[in-house]
């Protein structure tokens, strides 16, 4: 294969990409007893990070009680709480609350979830869960796949103690601890 040749002007420095934001964070989550200092430690953790933006993604109540959560609350009451909840805290990153589980009205495997948002966002992707929503989509056959292809931030803050499903601690170099 021949080398492709380019030339550059004397003195010409490359931009370092890292420095750069980049990156979207996926927040993947039922919302229920979300507060404000759950947002700002999303929010805090995409600027440390310096992401692009951040997504949050309400999950459908068909959707968390096919993944085991009983009685969750009605979706758009989540969701417009949510919007309040970021109205008041009034980020300096871009936030977008994406509504698309809302419009489905029924269960989204989190494969599909996964699917349309990396198609929708641009990449490196992140995604930030908290322990029972880590150990939930562990389970699922397709997480060895996703796992490969995003990293996620799990948040130990609300439960340390908790157990961890053996595939997070398979691809532990995969994940960070939020604490």
């Amino acid at each position: 294969m021949a080398r492709q040749v380019s030339s550059v002007p004397f003195g010409y420095v490359p931009d370092n990409e890292r420095e750069e934001a980049r990156g979207s964070l996926w927040v993947y989550d039922s919302f229920r007893d979300y507060g404000m200092q759950q947002l700002l430690r999303v929010v805090g953790l995409a600027e440390q990070r310096s992401m692009v933006k951040i997504v949050f993604y309400p999950l459908h109540e068909e959707t968390l009680r096919r993944m085991g959560e009983k009685g969750a609350e009605p979706y758009y009451r989540r969701a417009d709480r949510l919007e309040e909840l970021l109205d008041e805290a009034d980020p300096l990153i871009n936030t977008h609350i994406d509504l698309w589980e809302g419009r489905r009205k029924k269960y989204t495997p989190m494969d599909t979830a996964f699917r349309f948002l990396a198609e929708k966002y641009k990449g490196p992707h992140f995604v930030y869960v908290t322990v029972d929503m880590a150990n939930t989509i562990a389970a699922f056959d397709s997480f060895e796949e996703w796992i490969k292809k995003l990293r996620l931030f799990i948040d130990m803050k609300l439960s340390p103690s908790a157990a961890l499903h053996p595939k997070l601690e398979a691809y532990v170099h995969r994940w960070d601890a939020v604490e």
